[in-house]
């Protein structure tokens, strides 16, 4: 970065020395150096940091280190280098050894400039306080794993802070009563090193606070057979509290880790140390490593960041978990419920649910797979004999049905029209036997009266799946014609096609209805005839003498003297009553019989009632006539007429509005009359239940001219009401499908 600046201090006194120079171009020289010496700012404040950590014990950095490292770098953008330096657990304590380590130290890390020095264990804590001014003179230091007590010791404050982790002496001890609650004795095991000394110090500071309840015994010494015989001898129900400093395999004789051994094989061992909580040891209660770590790695960060180790508080952890060993339960006898909810449990032995669960999930999905499709099939096969049961019970329910219903039934192939089956009602109606029907066609039998009814009927049936109410005419065996209503339904029997046919024998009701027809027709034809008859009278002699009447009171006022006007004023008024009657009468006439429907025809008399209802119910009537035949019959044109007469009374009646349509067209074929309001509207279906004669009246009129009505009406919908006369001449074919 100083060369950066030098370089540019003088291209600017070049340029600055060059005379005829713009002064914006000074300053763009000048803002151009700003921008190159603030990124190099920034560059620099980006540059590489170093961190050394400092452990006394190799076991412990790479669980450390693989925590630690990734949370730093997570949390700093800066490039950062990690360092790790050990120092010698056996030789840390003796003076000329710590002297000729920090030697070493100041020679390999003299040409780095250390940002943050990480201590992890007490030993490595007092090595850096103590060496910090030769090795890395005002580095900060951060701590952990060592106790309130140690870090007092040190008496510093300045460019230091951490994470202080007291040992859980208190949480093991009250782990052992809570196992073993007979208790009576504590022996602490140590050894003769000072960080030995600490400990037993601190120790015996909690065992304070079970006075009374059991009794402490030291064992201070060197990991030899002398401590392990004075062990031997200790009294009944006595546990170990065991924290010797760690003697390693290159030990000559007796070391830590065979005197733990021989311990734990003799006596309930605990440790608040989880790498001496080995070889038999029951367990203690030890802190959280992994939220330990995370917690130095943000302490550390914030330095690695600029802030100053005064600024950044120290952590006091006190997050401890229990954990024990399963196989010195065992030994022991301790049960496992006594361990405390959430305690970990090592080295326990899978049971025998544990060993085999994968096999055992298997055999035993095998096993419901296998018990399910059992089940499937039982229910299946139950579910089979429950429908052949309910099949067999409807069979046996159609057969008997089918044999003894009071219609005749068939059923016929759909594709050769053979018949398959028919019941003893069709044997009584048609005069033919079963055993001569079956196999046969009705064309062999010579069944059907008309045979193009036959091939429709089927086609039908084929075509819709189904058909309803065809009326037919059928001939018996004896050659009687009878009128049979029948309908079918497409089906299958043993997978061919086939029509399933109900045939109700109707002869009596056609010939009652014709006799009815018949009856109606002959009452309408006297209803006629009567109304012409009274029409006539009313026309021809009634109006006459009524208009004599008012001429003789008209010549009787002309004759009264001046004196009796007001008599003459109540002639007049008796006149114009008189004219007036005459006039209704007139009407009442033409309304009976139209004499401009039998003279002038259809179109004149509808236009002439429509104009004259218009008239006297102050209406408007909207008459359309288009293509009207001019020849209609007498018969049809009256029934047009009635039903027109009857439909408009009846909307401006009911209707509740004072606008209608009426049509009357013509076609090739037929004429349709059309009246329509926008009125209030009823129900149809109740009108025709009703006691009144004019749904009925029109109905029967129509259909004596093979005529046909439709009424389409709803509450507040309006009503439509639509004729339709066929101008074929004949008589109406009752036998038509419905």
């Amino acid at each position: 970065m100083g060369t950066m600046r030098d370089a540019l201090l003088c291209i600017s006194a070049r340029l600055f020395g060059k005379p005829g120079l713009p002064t914006h171009s000074w300053l763009a020289i000048l803002i151009a150096a700003l921008c190159i010496l603030a990124s190099t700012s920034s560059v620099a404040q980006q540059a590489k940091k170093n961190v050394l950590v400092l452990f006394s014990s190799v076991k412990y950095s790479d669980e450390f280190l693989s925590v630690v490292e990734p949370s730093i770098r997570s949390r700093v953008p800066s490039p950062i280098t990690f360092y790790d330096a050990y120092l010698d657990d056996r030789i840390v304590e003796e003076d000329s050894h710590r002297e000729s380590q920090a030697e070493t130290f100041r020679r390999r890390y003299s040409k780095l400039k250390m940002d943050v020095v990480i201590t992890c264990n007490p030993q490595a804590f007092h090595f850096a306080v103590e060496y910090r001014d030769q090795i890395f003179p005002g580095v900060p230091i951060v701590f952990i794993s060592i106790g309130k007590h140690e870090f007092e010791r040190e008496k510093i404050s300045e460019g230091v802070t951490g994470l202080i982790t007291p040992l859980g002496f208190r949480e093991t001890i009250d782990l052992a009563l809570r196992l073993q609650p007979d208790t009576s004795s504590i022996a602490v095991v140590a050894g003769v090193t000072a960080w030995d000394g600490d400990f037993v110090g601190v120790v015996h500071s909690e065992l304070v606070r079970y006075q009374g309840r059991v009794h402490e015994i030291d064992l201070i010494g060197a990991p030899d057979p002398q401590l392990l015989k004075r062990v031997a001898a200790l009294p009944p129900h006595t546990i170990v509290l065991f924290q010797v400093y760690p003697q390693f395999s290159n030990q000559p004789d007796f070391g830590t880790w065979d005197l733990l051994t021989e311990i734990a094989q003799r006596r309930p061992t605990y440790s608040v140390f989880p790498r001496l909580c080995i070889n038999g040891c029951i367990g203690g209660a030890f802190e959280n490593n992994g939220k330990e770590f995370l917690s130095l790695a943000e302490l550390a960060s914030r330095i690695l960041l600029g802030e100053r180790p005064e600024n950044v508080p120290i952590v006091y952890a006190s997050d401890f978990h229990n954990q024990v060993d399963w196989r010195a339960l065992e030994r022991w006898h301790i049960p496992e419920s006594a361990v405390p909810p959430g305690s970990t449990v090592l080295y326990r032995d899978p049971s025998l649910w544990e060993r085999g669960r994968k096999y055992f999930l298997i055999g035993l999905s095998i096993i419901v797979v296998q018990a399910l499709l059992i089940f499937g099939l039982l229910w299946q096969r139950a579910q089979k004999k429950k429908t052949e049961a309910a099949l067999r019970r409807s069979e046996e329910k159609f057969s008997k049905s089918f044999r003894h219903s009071p219609l005749a039934i068939t059923i016929v192939t759909a594709n050769d029209h053979r018949y398959l089956d028919v019941n003893e009602t069709f044997e009584q109606q048609t005069g033919w036997k079963r055993i001569e029907v079956i196999g046969k066609t009705a064309l062999e039998l010579n069944l059907w009266v008309d045979s193009n009814q036959r091939s429709l009927f089927m086609q039908r049936v084929l075509a819709h799946g189904n058909v309803q109410d065809f009326e037919v005419r059928f001939r018996r065996k004896d050659g009687q014609i009878r009128t049979a209503l029948g309908s079918a339904e497409l089906i299958e029997v043993n997978t061919e096609p086939c029509a399933l046919s109900v045939i109700a024998d109707i002869t009596e009701r056609k010939i009652a209805e014709e006799a009815l027809s018949s009856l109606s027709g002959r009452l309408i034809e006297a209803q006629e005839a009567e109304r012409t008859q009274i029409a006539r009278e009313l026309h021809d002699d009634i109006n006459q003498r009524l208009a004599m009447v008012a001429v003789n009171l008209e010549t009787v006022r002309l004759d009264l003297p001046d004196s009796e006007a007001k008599n003459g004023n109540r002639i007049e008024e008796t006149c114009v009553l008189v004219s007036a009657l005459g006039n209704d009468i007139q009407a009442l006439s033409h309304r009976l019989h139209s004499s401009k429907l039998e003279y002038l025809g259809l179109k004149a008399a509808a236009t002439s009632f429509c104009r004259e209802l218009s008239r006297r119910h102050n209406v408007k009537v909207d008459l359309r006539c288009e293509e009207i035949p001019e020849e209609v019959s007498t018969q049809v044109s009256l029934c047009l007429f009635r039903v027109l007469q009857e439909a408009l009374h009846n909307a401006v009646k009911y209707s509740g509005v004072e606008d209608f349509e009426v049509s009357l067209e013509g076609a090739s074929n037929e004429i349709q009359l059309r009246i329509h309001d926008s009125g209030c509207g009823f129900d149809p279906n109740i009108a025709k239940n009703g006691h009144g004669l004019g749904l009925t009246s029109m109905n029967e009129r129509l259909r004596l001219v093979n005529g046909q009505l439709a009424i389409e009406s709803g509450p507040q919908h309006g009503t439509t009401v639509l004729a339709r006369v066929p101008l074929a001449k004949g008589t109406r074919n009752a036998f038509t499908a419905a």
